[in-house]
């Protein structure tokens, strides 16, 4: 089995934003401020024969030395980098990073509307349950990029099932402590495990009880939100705990893929 090793294609995003932040930053300072935010493997940390640098350091190097057919040198400022000079956003760049952050509000935007569909909603009987989960996909639209309709009354029944308590806190023991809503229950929030995205890629429909998890906001935020290491963090414990039912209903993904394609 091939070793795993952190991605150049990975490390675009999050580079592209540090140099936004820090315009001018050298390649050795970018080096260490994509550790703090990229989850590094064992191979990532080996130090290479005869150099100081380790193989994820490496990897940083390649992608800031290797210009061709390679996205990151299409977003910076050619006529400023430069060994002395650091690393600076250009036109390119700029848009990717708006890019990055449209997507990012419109995605909060039907999240936010998703939550508010499931506290407004009824929870479903077991039998009602069953059925829900085992309905057929159907696309709200026709187009390529159409997204998937969700049953916000399944989510409302796995924040109940789960006592309205985050299953990251159930999972580490860390008390997760929200705030209580005029329901009497403690305030949570439904997440899709593999996103409702990666629903053209299963014949089975994934809006359904095992791929749904009972968060905080704080978690729910992290995953969204966080570094790479935050969202790691979580979503191994939650695929971990989710993956045997998801195979049971013959849904199958592999962690590094579900974090490669869909969080990252």
């Amino acid at each position: 089995m091939k070793e795993k090793r952190v991605k150049e294609s990975e490390i675009v995003k999050p580079a592209l934003k540090i140099i936004k932040d820090k315009p001018g930053i050298t390649t050795s300072e970018l080096i260490k401020e994509l550790e703090k935010v990229v989850q590094l493997y064992p191979g990532d940390k080996e130090i290479l024969k005869g150099r100081n640098d380790t193989k994820f350091s490496q990897i940083v190097r390649n992608l800031t030395s290797h210009k061709k057919n390679n996205k990151f040198w299409k977003c910076i400022d050619k006529e400023k980098e430069g060994i002395n000079t650091g690393f600076y956003i250009n036109e390119i760049g700029e848009n990717e990073i708006q890019g990055y952050i449209k997507k990012e509000i419109k995605e909060e935007k039907l999240d936010n509307e998703f939550q508010r569909k499931i506290r407004e909603s009824n929870v479903y009987r077991i039998d009602e349950l069953i059925k829900a989960n085992s309905r057929i996909p159907e696309k709200i639209s026709r187009s390529s990029k159409a997204r998937y309709k969700t049953d916000a009354r399944i989510s409302k029944t796995v924040l109940k099932e789960n006592n309205y308590i985050c299953e990251i806190e159930k999972l580490t023991g860390n008390k997760h402590k929200t705030f209580d809503t005029n329901n009497g229950t403690q305030y949570m929030e439904g997440h899709h495990l593999i996103p409702m995205k990666a629903q053209k890629n299963f014949e089975n429909n994934i809006d359904r009880s095992d791929n749904i998890c009972c968060l905080c906001p704080n978690c729910h935020r992290a995953i969204h939100y966080g570094t790479i290491k935050e969202k790691r963090t979580r979503l191994e414990l939650l695929y971990n705990s989710k993956i045997k039912g998801l195979n049971y209903n013959k849904i199958y993904i592999d962690f590094e893929e579900l974090i490669n394609n869909y969080y990252i």
